[in-house]
């Protein structure tokens, strides 16, 4: 089969789904084709250049042909209509391919409206995504008396036009629950044309320290960072912005380190919240590393903690044997059923309550156990690769 995944952006080195799905398909023997623009994740982020140039390196790179992993990373110019990317030259990109199958990852966007109008000219099957969740959703958290020029705005911009175009897509794939119900209530994406399949893990990268390879090199690790063999190693990755809020963590830490508990944190990543949390006690930052090294330095931690909006980073920390705590306004408590708790969001002191009942080694290895079995079991991206081929393959016979 001949599939084409389309994507706003591109980095190599990350653990995105734009990274790993195509990956996995090429492992299922499939041809895979990844259309982007010449923009970075992030490119147009307002402080780019100050926190993620370094590691990603210019926001706008060259067009071009490239293979990475067994697929073919394909990048076309651009324009911004309204913050939204637009491909130049996508049709004929499409045409020179000759897909079966173009893949997006958004619920509707004018990427969706390009391969929709240009499926008529090619027959190829178009499938959408939606990897937008109620904690990141602006309008769900918008009173209903309150910004209604907002709503309007979001309807004929986006509900409207979704009930035209989306009566062409095959199948339209959310992530979670509240990922299907947004998809459905403001892009009016069929609920018939919709299933839910969850971000996925390379549980062959990301896995426990079990040989003694890798318990060699979790203890280096740590005593090169100064972490002793008692403390309990608390690790965050990702954005240091105020929608992760990180800063939530580092506060807990330096409570308990004030308490005289053997807690740290570790914080790989950039972001507004880097300075305060660098000024915490126990608190240690890095910047961002390449999405190979980051198993790593999960195995070197004891407890994986995303205080606020969720993140795939979850699902790899879970893998790598982290028991991990999380927002209790978080809808995909499916990620840690049996292998972690909740907090309530952007409360430190109960921040420190939970961490506490993590203290004890037992818990923390059960938790352990019960997460690196789900993720084999559930999220694998091989997994979620052959999920989404039984689809395609149902349209295209």
């Amino acid at each position: 089969m001949r599939i084409v995944l389309i994507s706003p952006y591109f980095s190599e080195g990350m653990g995105y789904l734009e990274n790993c799905l195509p990956k996995a398909l090429v492992t299922l023997g499939h041809e895979v084709h990844v259309v982007t623009s010449t923009g970075q994740v992030y490119f147009n982020q307002p402080k780019y250049n100050q926190i993620y140039e370094k590691f990603l390196g210019e926001c706008i790179v060259d067009p071009g042909i490239k293979e990475i992993n067994g697929f073919v990373l394909q990048r076309l110019t651009f324009r911004l209509i309204s913050g939204k990317v637009f491909l130049t030259g996508l049709y004929s990109k499409l045409k020179e391919i000759k897909p079966d199958v173009v893949q997006t990852f958004d619920p509707f966007s004018f990427l969706n409206i390009q391969v929709i109008l240009y499926k008529f000219f090619m027959k190829y099957k178009v499938f959408t995504a939606n990897h937008i969740m109620e904690s990141v959703f602006p309008l769900a958290h918008i009173g209903k008396n309150r910004k209604v020029w907002k709503r309007v705005h979001f309807y004929f911009t986006r509900t409207l036009p979704g009930k035209v175009f989306n009566r062409f897509i095959e199948k339209s794939f959310p992530i979670t629950i509240d990922a299907k119900e947004i998809a459905a209530r403001y892009y009016s994406v069929p609920y018939h044309k919709m299933r839910i399949i969850p971000l996925g893990v390379d549980t062959q990268l990301f896995q426990p320290a079990e040989s003694r390879q890798m318990q060699k090199k979790r203890l280096e690790m740590r005593m090169e960072a100064g972490i002793m063999e008692n403390e309990i190693l608390c690790i965050y990755s990702g954005r240091f912005s105020e929608g992760k809020n990180p800063l939530c963590l580092a506060h807990a830490i330096h409570k308990l380190r004030s308490m005289k508990e053997p807690y740290k944190g570790l914080f790989i990543g950039n972001g507004l919240q880097a300075e305060q949390i660098e000024k915490l006690e126990g608190c240690i930052v890095r910047d961002f590393v390449l999405f190979n090294d980051l198993a790593d330095f999960y195995r070197m931690a004891d407890i994986g903690v995303w205080p606020r909006e969720e993140s795939t980073s979850m699902l790899d920390a879970a893998a790598s044997g982290l028991p991990l705590v999380i927002s209790n306004t978080v809808q995909a408590i499916e990620r840690i059923e049996n292998n972690g708790l909740t907090y309530i969001e952007n409360d430190v002191d109960d921040m420190v309550k939970v961490l506490l009942q993590l203290k004890d080694e037992k818990a923390r290895k059960q938790f352990a156990i019960n997460g690196v079995e789900k993720m084999k079991n559930n999220y694998s991206w091989i997994r979620m690769a052959e999920v989404r081929i039984e689809e395609y393959n149902k349209a295209l016979n």
